[in-house]
């Protein structure tokens, strides 16, 4: 058997490791985000082939995670109270979560997404009568229908720019007159928790600006109507040191009091034309 103490050395031996690999030093000058990684070795539409239960169950097993898609939740709510909706469609849908949640508030749904996995976990949580499972490739395809309501939650953070591109596009030519889009950017470059990162280098340089976001939307003849960013005190998602019930609190707290900012991690859009 490997001794603890073997285990104990292999561990900081590969946390190290990916600390020297992962982190760019720089990071702290950086006035605009590197690019990813892995961008370039495949593309993003691929990169959730092998996702699916596993996936959708960090929502609720993944501490940070859920803290900050409760919060979701209440933005979600918020932008579309008073709203009319008949139908949806979940872009980069994954495993269905933000469809699951929105199921009661339209008629028809559509969810569309590449990882044929992620589809059929989806169609286990969701009423298959009034919804519909598109396993596509959105850049290969046209749905020849309007929607009332587009969502499209992390994904443009992750995609390649071209693809980012692509994807407003698609979504701009499948929203209806009046019909609304809400997505997200998690991974808010100018943010508190990335400005620290980056201050204290921990960070790989990656990341997504308000100003790309604008910039995407004004392309496609869209416009932001309102945002709002939650996340100012961290962005890691688990952690035996962080105390995670007080996070939340404070989370809570920070959104109750102000929210129409830009210095959370996760900023949410409501946009339309």
């Amino acid at each position: 058997m490997v001794s603890l103490k073997r285990l104990n050395f292999i561990t900081i031996k590969n946390y190290v490791r990916n600390y020297f690999n992962d982190t760019k030093f720089y990071s702290i000058f950086l006035l605009k985000p590197l690019k990813k990684k892995n961008w370039g070795e495949k593309d993003y539409t691929t990169s959730h082939f092998d996702k699916g239960e596993d996936y959708h169950l960090r929502f609720e097993n993944l501490p940070g995670r859920k803290n900050i898609w409760d919060l979701e939740k209440i933005i979600i709510e918020n932008f579309l109270s008073n709203k009319k909706l008949y139908n949806q469609l979940d872009f980069a849908s994954g495993t269905g979560r933000i469809a699951k949640f929105l199921e009661t508030k339209v008629t028809d749904q559509s969810l569309l997404d590449s990882s044929q996995k992620m589809l059929e976990y989806s169609k286990t949580i969701l009423n298959l009568n009034n919804t519909t499972f598109i396993h596509e490739d959105f850049t290969k395809i046209n749905l020849n229908k309007k929607f009332d309501l587009i969502t499209a939650f992390r994904f443009f953070p992750n995609a390649e720019p071209f693809l980012r591109k692509k994807a407003m596009s698609f979504i701009s030519d499948h929203l209806s007159d009046s019909g609304i889009l809400i997505l997200n950017n998690h991974k808010n470059f100018w943010s508190i928790p990335f400005l620290l990162e980056r201050l204290t280098f921990r960070s790989n340089g990656f990341g997504m600006t308000h100003k790309e976001v604008k910039e995407l939307v004004k392309t496609n003849n869209l416009k932001i109507y309102q945002y709002k960013s939650v996340g100012l005190i961290t962005n890691k998602e688990k952690s035996l040191v962080i105390p995670w019930s007080i996070i939340s609190k404070l989370e809570n707290f920070l959104f109750k009091i102000y929210s129409n900012h830009l210095i959370g991690y996760n900023v949410i859009y409501l946009i339309g034309r």
